[in-house]
């Protein structure tokens, strides 16, 4: 099984080599890493390019301009070559023999579509998620909003036949793409009690403001999957706070996407 792995990356220098790094010790061969960056002016292209320069085989660096992160990975997606699909932040980075351990699981069943994991936040927030402990449904999306991190997912190849990132969703691509996946209604989605990946709180850019417009986008991502009005009224409910205290801004994001 081979395993594709996208970051999409911004001005990332100061984390982006650890996130390498952390795919690169990989105790598994079969593996690509598809980087995508055309505009960081941090020395992030040097980087990349000196670890393209020293690992051909694994590292592939696309250089097109993207409108964000969704876009980025519908780009992305257009030069993996894997089995499996999954992606990285530029300042995370992967659990030790993950793949391996990952691949292993894949051949217990490999019949699954999905296939996530569980995951550590590290930095200024420290907690860890079990995200396997839970069924991925439609209602345990919207209900734990999200079930873990969008890095703990990997998909089969042929997911990305049929489904795309939304590129109007700037802040929860992920968490919308596995609520488009359930909807179809016939995918299989496999929990592996493992850990993948670490997420990193420690990029000081991240702000009170991007954090609201992510809440409001996934209430807004939540009533666009609403099954019928009994479980429309009880996501109103559930975020009634922070959609009156912000309604402009909720109805600039909800109409967006």
């Amino acid at each position: 099984m081979k395993i594709s792995v996208i970051i999409t990356s911004f001005n990332a220098a100061k984390f982006l080599p650890k996130a390498i790094d952390s795919f690169l010790e990989q105790n598994y061969e079969n593996k690509e890493l598809v980087i995508i960056d055309d505009i960081s002016t941090d020395g992030t292209h040097e980087i990349i390019a000196a670890y393209q320069e020293k690992f051909p085989q694994f590292i592939f660096w696309v250089r097109e301009k993207d409108y964000g992160i969704s876009h980025a990975r519908n780009l992305a997606l257009k030069h993996t070559t894997g089995d499996v699909i999954g992606f990285l932040g530029a300042n995370d980075f992967l659990h030790k023999n993950f793949f391996e351990e990952m691949n292993y699981y894949a051949e217990q069943n490999p019949q699954f579509d999905v296939i996530y994991f569980n995951s550590y936040r590290v930095g200024n927030s420290a907690n860890f998620l079990p995200s396997a402990l839970k069924k991925v449904t439609n209602e345990s999306l919207i209900e734990y909003a999200p079930i873990g991190c969008g890095e703990s997912f990997y998909y089969k190849r042929k997911i990305f036949d049929e489904f795309k990132f939304n590129e109007k969703n700037r802040y929860c691509p992920s968490y919308e793409l596995n609520l488009a996946i359930v909807a179809k209604g016939n995918c299989i989605f496999y929990p592996v009690n493992i850990p993948a990946v670490f997420n990193s709180d420690n990029d000081n850019s991240a702000s009170w403001s991007r954090e609201l417009k992510e809440n409001l986008e996934i209430v807004a991502v939540q009533f666009k999957y609403a099954k019928n009005l009994a479980e429309t009224f009880k996501i109103f409910w559930r975020a009634k706070k922070l959609i009156i205290k912000n309604r402009n801004a909720f109805h600039q994001i909800s109409g967006s996407i």
